[in-house]
């Protein structure tokens, strides 16, 4: 992959897909300025720019690693589309009416259901993590210590006291079957509940 800060559209997506740390950091700084200025002149803050516009990443992101995906216009098209909309669903959620602005660029219409499947995997996530809460120690340091921060089994081992590895992994065994348990009855569940109730 090239070094050079001049990126062609297709050397760009390609950089995204091998998680090209260059190739990000070009995207973020050729486009975030247009998802701040929209974000900005329609009630948001800086730290509402940033939110909206990794949201927004994510979602080309996830797009991207898609080999089904075929991204018909160009890249800053695609993200800003994506942030407006996030951003104009956000402003909804808070009723709030967006400003009147004349648009900083063009935009196309996004399928709503890449916005969805993105919030409704930032819920999971956000389930996942009360999960771990309600799950308790060590079972929550064991996990986040190995899905969040990447540690090894034989790092785990030694800074959480384990004899080895192997009873490391044993106990993050358990540790998933009461999480999944606690997620199912959390999420799952209560999602079959409510879409039960509302038929």
């Amino acid at each position: 992959m090239k070094l050079s800060n001049f990126w062609s559209e297709a050397e760009l997506l390609q950089g995204v897909r091998e998680n090209n740390e260059h190739a990000i950091k070009t995207i973020y700084k050729l486009h975030f300025p247009m998802v701040e200025k929209f974000i900005r002149q329609n009630g948001g803050m800086l730290q509402d720019a940033k939110d909206v516009f990794q949201d927004g990443f994510l979602v080309l992101f996830r797009n991207v690693k898609n080999t089904d995906f075929n991204l018909d216009c160009k890249i800053k098209t695609y993200i800003y589309s994506v942030c407006r909309r996030i951003w104009l669903t956000e402003l909804k959620r808070k009723k709030k009416a967006p400003v009147s602005v004349k648009e900083p660029d063009e935009f196309v219409n996004i399928d709503e259901s890449d916005i969805e499947e993105y919030n409704e995997h930032e819920k999971n996530l956000l389930h996942l993590s009360q999960c771990l809460v309600l799950l308790g120690e060590p079972c929550s340091s064991l996990l986040s210590n190995f899905y969040l921060n990447n540690l090894s089994m034989q790092e785990i081992a030694k800074k959480m006291g384990y004899t080895n590895a192997d009873n490391a992994k044993t106990q993050k065994y358990k540790c998933l079957l009461r999480l999944k348990k606690i997620f199912f009855e959390k999420v799952v569940l209560k999602k079959e509940i409510l879409n039960n109730g509302l038929n």
